[in-house]
C-alpha cells in the first residue's frame, strides 16, 4: 500500500469512529428518552388486559352478520367475527386489533373433524373477551346448552337467506357431527348440497345472535341459568360424574349411549 493510501484510510478510519463515538454520545444522552418512546409506542400497540367494553348489541343485527360472514370463513369464523366486527363498530379498539383469520381452524367442527361445532366455538371466544374468568363458563356453558336444545335453524334469516323455510332438527349436544347428521337425516338432504351449507350459515347466525342475547341479559344484570341435564341422564351423572369422578362432561349420555347399561 502507498503511504498516500494508507494515510487516507487512517483518516477515513478515524472519521467512522469519530461518527460512530458522537452517534453513542447522542444516544447516550436521550438515554431514557429513546428507549421510552419505544416502550410507548409498544404500548399503545399492545391489547389491555380483559375483560374488555362492551355495549349492547342488536341480535338480529348479528343474526344476519353471522349467516352473511359465514360464507366468507365458516361457522366458527362467521360466529365470532359477527360478533367482533359489531363491537369493532360500536367500541373500536381494542377489537380493531383482532386477527379475524384466527378463527377460521374451526369450521366443520376443527379442520372438518366434526368435533365442537364452530358456531358455539366462535361465539364463546367473544364471549370470554368481555367476561371476567370467574363468569366466562356460566354463560358459555348456558350457550352450548342452548345449542344442543334449540330447534334450528330458525326461521328469522328468511327474507335474505337463499334457502327459506328449512327443516329444523335438535342436535342434542354442541357437536358438529351430531348437528348436521340429524339435520340430514331430518331434511333428507347430503351434507355436500347447497341446502346444508345453507342450514349451517343459518344456525352461524342463530347462535351469534344468542349469544348476544346471553351478553346483553349477563350485562343488564337479568341473566339466569337455565339449562338442565336431562333426566334420563341425570343417573349417569351421578355415578360417572359425581361418584366415581371418570368423565368430564355436560351434554347428555343417551344420544351417544343409548344402551351402555342395558343387558
Amino acid at each position: 500500500m502507498s503511504e498516500q493510501k494508507e494515510n487516507m484510510s487512517r483518516r477515513d478510519f478515524l472519521a467512522g469512529t469519530g461518527g460512530f463515538a458522537a452517534g453513542a454520545a447522542v444516544g447516550a444522552a436521550l438515554g431514557g428518552g429513546v428507549f421510552n418512546l419505544f416502550s410507548a409506542q409498544a404500548a399503545e400497540n399492545a391489547a389491555p388486559p380483559s375483560p374488555w367494553k362492551y355495549v349492547k348489541l342488536d341480535p338480529e343485527v348479528v343474526r344476519k352478520k353471522g349467516y352473511d360472514l359465514y360464507h366468507n370463513g365458516g361457522c366458527m369464523y362467521g360466529a365470532a367475527a359477527a360478533i367482533i366486527t359489531s363491537l369493532q363498530e360500536k367500541v373500536g379498539y381494542p377489537y380493531t386489533m383482532l386477527p379475524l383469520d384466527a378463527y377460521r381452524y374451526g369450521a366443520g367442527g376443527a379442520g372438518g373433524w366434526g368435533t365442537l361445532c364452530g358456531a358455539p366455538n366462535g361465539a364463546a371466544a367473544a364471549i370470554s373477551l368481555v367476561l371476567p374468568n370467574a363468569d366466562i363458563g356460566k354463560v358459555v356453558s348456558e350457550l352450548m346448552g342452548w345449542y344442543s336444545e334449540a330447534s334450528l335453524p330458525t326461521t328469522k334469516h328468511d327474507s335474505y337467506a337463499k334457502f327459506t323455510n328449512q327443516v329444523q332438527s335438535v342436535a342434542g349436544n354442541p357437536l358438529c357431527h351430531a348437528s348436521v347428521s340429524n339435520w340430514c337425516a331430518a331434511s333428507k338432504k347430503k351434507e355436500n348440497s347447497d341446502e346444508r351449507k345453507n342450514r349451517c350459515a343459518k344456525v352461524t347466525g342463530d347462535t351469534a345472535a344468542q349469544a348476544v342475547v346471553l351478553l346483553n341479559a349477563y350485562f343488564d344484570k337479568t341473566f339466569a341459568p337455565v339449562f338442565k341435564i336431562s333426566a334420563e341422564s341425570e343417573s349417569c351423572y351421578n355415578c360417572h360424574v359425581t361418584r366415581m369422578s371418570n368423565t368430564l362432561t355436560k351434554m347428555d349420555c343417551t344420544p351417544c349411549h343409548p344402551n351402555a347399561h342395558k343387558k
